[in-house]
C-alpha cells in the first residue's frame, strides 16, 4: 500500500492571490486540535466503528464465509440497496474486478459471482435486470440499516412475491439475504418472521461509513474482491493516521484544506478527478461522503450556518473535453483533486502507421499509458496555470489494500472536517425532511 498527498500544489506561487496560505493554516490550529480530539474521542469510545470495524476479523470471517457458500450455490448476485448501502460495494465491484466482469465467460473471470445493483426505483431499470439473469442462478441481497428505506423496502416486496410464487418459500428463503440493524428495524423483524440468513451493520456505523462493514465486505467476496488485503489496506491507512500528529496527519491536512478553502476562500466546490476508469464511482462513492456528511443548516450548538462543500465528480481524460473549459476560465470557486494512479493492470501500444498524415503519424509508438499520464499532468500544469487551485493523491495501483486505504482516508477526512465546521458529520436530517413527505404521500401509518 501506498498513497502519496501532493498538498504543497495549492500554495504555489504560479497561483498568485489565489494561492492557500500557510499563515491561514495557522489560524485555525486551535479549531484542528479540537477536531482532532473529537475524532479521537469518537473513536475510542465506541460511538463512531468506522476505523474500528477494519479490525473487526470476527464479522470480516462471517461475510466472506456467507461469500463462499452463496458464491457455490449462485451465479449471480443482485444488490438492493441506495445510498451507501449500493455506493459503497459498486466502488469496489468497479475498481477492483474486470471492467466488463458481468459480461465474461466464467473461464476469463475466474472465481467471483456476476454483481448487479438495484438502487434506484426506476420501473424500466428494475424490470430489465430480469431479462438479462436467470432467477434460478440468483441471490438477492437486501441492504438497509433502518429496515424502512422505502425504495429498498419496495424492490425487495417485490423479490419477495416472486421467488415465493416462483421456488416456494424455502426457494424464496435459499435466495435472500439481509445485512441490516443487528437488532432494531423492519428489516430485522422480517429477518426472524422468514428465517432468512442475514449479516448485520453494527450500531455504531452509518450507512455511508459502512463500507467497511458487510455492506461492503460480503459483496467484494462474491465478486471476487480479496477481502483480507481491502481490510489491509483500510488498517495500515488507519494506523497511520491516528498514529500520527496535527503536523503530518494526511486526513487531517485534507480536511484543513477544504476547510480554508470554502470559509477563507470561498471556493465552495471540490471537483474529484480521477485519471481512471476503475475510480469513477469511488468518486461517486466520495461524493456522497462529503456532501451528505457536511451539508448542514445547524452547527453544534443550533446556530444556523447553512455549510458544506459541494462535491462534483469528474473523470480524466473524458472531462477534460466537456468540464475543464469551466475549470479554467469560469468562477473561481472550485478546487480540483486529481487522483492518479502510477501503475497499470495493461500496457497498450499505438502502432506507428499513417506516415503520410503526420499530424496523427507523430501518435505512434506511444503507448496509451503514457497519453494517459501526460494529459493528467498536463490538466494539473494548466489549472495551475491559470491560477486554479489544484492538488494530487496518487496510488501506486488500484488493488484492494489502495482501495482501502484510500476510502478509510476519505472517511476520516470528512470526520475531521465536520469538527473543523462543529457540524454533525454522521447524520442527515434534511433528507429526513424528504422522507417524511414520502412516508405521507404513500399513507404510511403515523404519517
Amino acid at each position: 500500500m501506498a498513497l502519496t498527498f501532493l498538498f504543497d500544489s495549492l500554495f504555489d506561487e504560479r497561483l498568485k492571490e489565489n494561492a492557500f496560505r500557510k499563515e491561514d493554516l495557522a489560524k485555525i490550529s486551535g479549531l484542528t486540535e479540537n477536531a482532532a480530539e473529537e475524532v479521537l474521542s469518537d473513536i475510542r469510545s465506541g460511538k463512531r466503528g468506522y476505523a474500528e470495524i477494519v479490525s473487526n476479523r470476527n464479522l470480516a470471517d462471517a461475510s466472506v464465509k456467507l461469500a463462499g457458500e452463496i458464491s457455490s450455490r449462485f451465479k449471480n448476485l443482485v444488490i438492493a440497496g441506495i445510498g451507501g448501502s449500493a455506493l459503497g460495494p459498486r466502488a469496489l465491484f468497479r475498481a477492483l474486478r474486470h471492467p466488463f466482469h458481468n459480461m465474461l465467460p466464467q473461464e476469463k473471470r475466474g472465481k467471483g459471482m456476476n454483481l448487479y445493483f438495484l438502487e434506484n426505483v426506476d420501473p424500466d431499470t428494475f424490470r430489465s435486470t430480469f431479462d438479462v439473469i436467470n432467477e434460478s442462478e440468483t441471490a438477492f441481497l437486501i441492504i438497509t440499516k433502518s429496515g424502512s428505506t422505502v425504495e429498498t423496502m419496495s424492490q425487495f416486496m417485490i423479490i419477495r412475491d416472486l421467488l415465493t410464487k416462483k421456488f416456494g418459500e424455502n426457494g424464496y428463503r435459499e435466495r435472500t439475504i439481509a445485512i441490516t440493524d443487528p437488532q432494531n428495524g423492519r428489516l430485522r423483524d422480517i429477518v426472524k418472521h422468514d428465517r432468512l440468513c442475514s449479516l448485520p451493520i453494527p450500531e455504531n456505523i452509518g450507512g455511508r461509513f459502512s463500507v467497511f462493514s458487510p455492506v461492503g465486505i460480503f459483496p467484494a467476496a462474491c465478486c471476487g474482491v480479496d477481502a483480507e488485503k481491502l481490510l489491509k489496506g483500510a488498517e495500515k491507512m488507519s494506523r497511520e493516521i491516528l498514529s500520527s500528529g496535527t503536523e503530518n496527519n494526511p486526513a487531517l491536512r485534507f480536511a484543513q484544506l477544504m476547510y480554508l478553502a470554502q470559509e477563507f476562500y470561498k471556493r465552495n466546490i471540490l471537483v474529484v478527478m480521477p485519471y481512471r476508469d476503475a475510480l469513477l464511482d469511488t468518486a461517486e462513492w466520495f461524493q456522497q461522503l462529503w456532501a451528505e456528511s457536511l451539508g448542514k443548516e445547524k452547527n453544534n450548538k443550533g446556530e444556523r450556518v447553512n455549510t458544506g462543500m459541494t462535491p462534483v465528480r469528474a473523470l480524466g481524460v473524458i472531462d477534460q473535453h466537456s468540464q475543464l473549459q469551466l475549470y479554467m476560465e469560469g468562477p473561481h470557486d472550485k478546487v480540483v483533486l486529481i487522483i492518479g494512479v502510477k501503475e497499470f493492470r495493461n500496457t497498450v501500444m499505438v502502432p506507428r502507421t499513417l506516415e503520410e498524415f503526420p499530424d496523427v503519424a507523430y501518435i505512434g509508438n506511444h503507448s496509451l499509458n503514457e497519453i494517459l499520464k501526460i494529459e493528467e499532468n498536463a490538466t494539473a500544469e494548466s489549472l495551475t496555470n491559470a491560477q486554479r487551485p489544484v492538488f494530487r493523491i496518487e496510488l501506486d495501483r488500484v488493488d484492494e489494500e489502495d482501495i482501502g486505504a484510500l476510502m478509510m482516508f476519505f472517511e476520516f477526512a470528512t470526520a475531521y472536517a465536520g469538527g473543523l465546521y462543529q457540524i454533525n458529520a454522521f447524520d442527515q436530517p434534511g433528507v429526513e425532511h424528504g422522507k417524511k413527505i414520502l412516508y405521507k404521500a404513500l399513507k404510511k401509518p403515523g404519517y
